[in-house]
């Protein structure tokens, strides 16, 4: 059975969690989500493996109808949901039934959303989705499925989910790490951290152009190497290179945003303010570890989450 487009949004596209370069299928980019951490939680909350694809929905997202029960969740920006009658919220578990219609509201906070569905969901064609377009689900479900799909036999939703709280550090703060090339001066690192710059475009999935003072800085008169998180010199004013940025370019590489700041970049809409921090390769692998840590807790308390609400229906 299968999910079906019914309005394909502004860009739905299945996508992995990282970037896979073994894909040998015609007109498939998996260049990894924009929000890496997004289709974790939503993953990790139905019970699937958390690097499984999903579908990865930016600015206004699709219209999708189910044709046979599963069970679902979502994440990232904060977008409302509607199946049915019923209103649905981000970082939950649900049950859906066969001809239910999942649509969303326009967001308040973020310009992406990540769906999960439980056993995995796979496309046949091309993985960027347009209206009418059909998704498989792939039904590769192991026992932790059948107990939750047993869990939420009787019920919409469960009374839990991910707060919003717990992600106020990730996705609220504008400021960004920029590790620092050595080839670089102090000078440019002191004058992007004095300024505040404003998102004023994302080009779908490419990269992300600013507003505000200008840097002066030229740099050597070479190709880079197209680096995601790469922070770029175009026109003076920094752009930043997001999962679809060519492998090469010949604008000046100033720094890079490391990957634990890469999944509020990806939440990024037109008009949010951006901030910089330059650090040093050393500070952001201390840093990468304590987000590491800080994403392991996540997962535990969605495992134990489940688990007490799975000992709840047994008595």
């Amino acid at each position: 059975m299968s999910l079906i487009i019914q309005e394909g949004g502004l860009l739905t596209i299945l996508q992995t969690v990282d970037k896979h370069t073994d894909n040998d299928q015609k007109n498939n980019e998996y260049n990894g989500a924009v929000d890496s951490l997004s289709p974790m939680l939503a993953n990790k909350l139905v019970g699937n493996d958390v690097h499984e694809p999903t579908l990865e929905m930016s600015g206004q997202p699709a219209v999708i109808q189910f044709t046979e029960p599963t069970i679902i969740a979502y994440s990232g920006g904060d977008f409302n949901g509607r199946v049915s009658e019923d209103d649905i919220q981000p970082n939950r578990i649900y049950h859906v039934d066969r001809g239910d219609v999942l649509s969303f509201q326009e967001s308040t906070r973020g310009n992406r959303l990540y769906l999960a569905i439980a056993g995995g969901i796979a496309v046949e064609k091309s993985n960027v989705l347009k209206s009418g377009d059909e998704i498989i689900m792939r039904r590769n479900y192991t026992a932790l499925h059948d107990e939750i799909f047993h869990m939420m036999s009787n019920k919409r939703k469960v009374s839990w989910g991910i707060g919003v709280y717990s992600l106020v550090e990730v996705y609220l703060s504008d400021t960004y790490h920029i590790v620092k090339r050595p080839d670089v001066p102090d000078e440019v690192y002191e004058k992007l951290e004095e300024r505040e710059y404003t998102v004023t475009k994302e080009e779908n999935r490419i990269q992300l152009s600013v507003e505000g003072q200008e840097i002066d800085f030229a740099g050597t008169d070479c190709v880079n190497p197209g680096v995601l998180g790469g922070v770029y010199l175009e026109n003076n004013l920094p752009t930043i290179a997001l999962n679809d940025f060519s492998a090469e370019t010949e604008l000046t590489h100033i720094g890079t945003i490391p990957s634990y700041h890469m999944h509020k970049l990806g939440q990024k809409r037109r008009g949010s303010k951006i901030k910089f921090k330059a650090i040093d390769a050393s500070d952001a692998h201390a840093e990468a570890y304590g987000h590491y840590l800080w994403v392991n807790s996540l997962f535990k308390a969605i495992d134990y989450k489940i688990s007490k609400e799975l000992v709840k229906e047994k008595m």
